[in-house]
């Protein structure tokens, strides 16, 4: 009944510290690239800096734009790198929170799920499989929706991230399915970041209580590990007002918002080997009641309408320098995925006013992953590699408890077999190539193709230009081919996704202390999956419907100073339309600006933090419109005010400004209202 319309990175990431070299204007950066973008280093008085604290100072750098570290300019994309040091002073709780200062990118929430959009492509209810998210080179993205779960149901807590890795544009030449518009690499944090044991505990508005217990270290016989378990309990809001269920309960759901998760994650690693691998476990409780049809109405108010969503993963690495240079990487991993939910409905039988309508439906992977790359001529990065994905469990299930009617029981598996190729070649000291493509092969769709072609340009070593061509696809995924239940049907014929992207990159170093990066793009999506009803017998199902244009600008200016001082000002214009009606697309803003602000209060332990996300109004489901609006949040973070403490206190939604996102036709709603103006006071504490 979850009837709604609707990127593998790399295998390893070598360690974040590169070569460095000592430039004129006085700033350490990339020994191969002195252009990078801003990090906490830039501005700092390096001539009073020891020789061992010169050697730790990191320079930002990238791993899934070539599935190998690189600088920021030498990537063939448009990136954006969030670092641990900003998730804490801006005081985000979740991913989707992380990416949504990012700019280009937005969030929906339905209060079950949240959605994450790019670039003027957050489709109500879409589920989120033109991203593709992963964890440490782990798709996170399920195999049965395809959901790239960005709340409290994603994997890792926030507090374990070192930084997230925004990459624009298609990416189906490295990553296959799911990278249509870009794919989001999280790096966790090691071992040695942590240096012994974490304790954190958090508490604040609609009664949310968080903690966590983490242990990492780095021992003398080269083994390190890290050890983290996290618990999450929301009582959420105790009334949320819906006019369109005025005739029930007033049209107030009480106590109808609450949920509660719990996760855990480990890594292990010695020498060439290492381990890692995540788990949670996340139910909540739905106020809304979506998934009304002509033929059933899902019961308004009723505490029985529950989702829960598993997900674990398991990964075995192995990472090596071979004779002559050769690297050489491998990883095998299982991947499960389990999502139960129950649903009170009403089938206007006067004998059984409520039924309990069942969705069960789970995944189980297994999979490896081979890469090898060099150097040739002193010219050619070649990097080259093998997957293959073996899904033997695709298991869906839609049922009434009592009495008892099944409308779906399926149980399919699925093989995907992957080669890839890249090329970076130097064609000078200026000019960088980068070719590339991926060929899949699904027992289900048959075989894809999708090259990528980046022509990078640095004409001074403090500026890049970067012409960017790339395709991608994406496959149906069982719920939409397969999933049936009271009043809809599956549909065999469904076609994968295809989209061209076009991008024009444009980044300045000016001086020491500030960034300027502007885009130009374009992308073209050819066959997207939407929800419809066929005339001829009244049911549901999901079929090829659309074709999107999507084209904008983006702009974006960021600074750091010495003292810790950071700003950042972003803007992203998208025109995203049907391309056979020309009408504008629904949950689409034509206008995206933020704003980032990070001030040292004292010295460098006590930091005030201000973001401000505005965004314009955007047609829902039906042709309405949402009105346009913006946010404040303020964060106050503390740290080693006292030996291991650290203290912050967050008010989100500062102005308590009132909005709504759109969402699904499969609501009764044609927008949600959002929370107001919320808090959370956080304490953590390491030893």
């Amino acid at each position: 009944m979850r009837t709604l319309e609707p990127f593998s990175v790399g295998l390893f990431r070598p360690a974040a510290l590169t070569g460095l070299i000592w430039l004129s204007s006085g700033v350490w950066v990339n020994a191969d690239d002195p252009v990078t973008g801003p990090s906490p280093d830039i501005g700092r008085d390096y001539a009073s800096l020891s020789l061992e604290e010169l050697g730790s100072i990191k320079v930002p750098t990238v791993y899934g734009a070539s599935k190998h570290d690189q600088s920021l300019t030498e990537a063939p994309a448009s990136v954006s790198i969030v670092t641990r040091d900003e998730i804490q002073k801006f005081g985000y709780r979740t991913l989707a929170e992380i990416l949504g200062g990012v700019r280009g990118i937005y969030t929906t929430y339905d209060r079950g799920y949240t959605f994450i959009g790019l670039r003027g492509v957050n489709r109500p209810g879409d589920f989120g499989g033109r991203l593709l998210i992963t964890v440490d080179g782990q798709r996170i993205n399920d195999p049965i929706f395809g959901q790239n779960a960005g709340g409290i149901d994603f994997v890792l807590d926030v507090d374990l991230i070192e930084q997230v890795e925004v990459i624009r544009g298609a990416g189906s030449s490295l990553y296959g399915n799911n990278a249509f518009f870009g794919v989001i690499n999280v790096v966790t944090r090691k071992g040695a970041d942590v240096g012994g044991g974490e304790l954190s505990a958090s508490g604040g508005s609609l009664d949310t209580r968080t903690g966590r217990v983490t242990y990492g270290n780095r021992f003398k016989n080269g083994v390190e590990m890290l050890l983290s378990g996290s618990l999450y309990d929301s009582a959420g809001n105790s009334r949320l007002s819906y006019p369109e269920f005025s005739a029930i309960h007033e049209g107030v759901a009480e106590n109808m918002d609450g949920g509660w998760a719990r996760s855990a994650f480990a890594s292990i690693s010695w020498k060439a080997i290492s381990f890692e691998g995540g788990f949670v476990d996340r139910r909540k409780t739905w106020p809304t009641a979506p998934y009304s049809t002509d033929a059933q109405t899902v019961i308004f108010n009723d505490p029985r309408f529950f989702t829960i969503d598993e997900r674990a993963f398991a990964s075995l690495k192995l990472q090596a320098t071979l004779e002559n240079d050769w690297e050489i990487a491998a990883r095998s991993y299982y991947d499960h995925y389990r999502f139960d939910a129950q649903y009170p409905v009403d089938y206007f039988d006067p004998l059984q006013p409520v039924y309990l309508n069942r969705d069960l439906a789970q995944a189980e992977t297994v999979g490896a992953e081979f890469q090898v790359s060099r150097s040739f001529f002193e010219k050619h990065l070649l990097t080259a590699g093998l997957e293959m994905r073996y899904e033997f469990r695709l298991d869906q299930k839609n049922y009434d408890v009592f009495p008892a009617v099944t409308y779906l029981d399926s149980r399919d598996t699925a093989t995907i077999y992957s080669a890839f190729l890249q090329d970076e070649y130097r064609l000078g000291r200026q000019l960088i190539l980068n070719v590339g493509g991926r060929y899949d092969h699904f027992s289900a769709y048959g075989d894809s193709l999708n090259p990528r072609a980046a022509l990078i340009y640095e004409p001074t070593k403090f500026t890049t230009l970067k012409l960017i061509y790339g395709q991608a696809f994406r496959e149906p995924n069982v719920y939409e081919s397969d999933y049936i239940a009271f009043g809809n049907k599956s549909n065999p014929a469904l076609g994968p996704e295809k989209v061209r992207s076009y991008e024009l990159v444009y980044e300045q170093k000016l001086g020491q202390r500030w960034r300027l990066e502007g885009s130009l793009f374009y992308t073209d999506a050819r066959g997207l999956i939407g929800y419809r009803k066929d005339p001829t017998d009244g049911l549901s199902f999901f079929d090829n419907l659309s074709n999107v244009t999507s084209k904008g600008v983006e702009g974006e200016l960021e600074g750091q100073w010495a003292s810790g001082l950071r700003a950042r000002l972003s803007y992203t214009f998208t025109d995203t339309r049907d391309a056979l009606t020309g009408a504008s697309l629904s949950n689409s803003p034509e206008h995206l600006a933020k704003l980032a602000l990070s001030v040292p209060v004292w010295r460098d332990q006590v930091f005030a933090s201000f973001d401000l996300q505005a965004m314009s109004d955007r047609q829902t489901a039906s042709g309405a419109r949402v009105g346009a609006y913006w946010l404040a949040n303020a964060t106050l973070f503390s740290r080693e005010l006292a030996k291991g403490l650290e203290i912050s206190v967050s008010v989100y939604n500062l102005l308590d400004r009132h909005y709504s996102d759109p969402v699904s036709p499969d609501f009764t709603q044609d927008s949600i209202p959002q929370d107001g103006r919320t808090f959370r006071v956080k304490l953590g504490y390491r030893f």
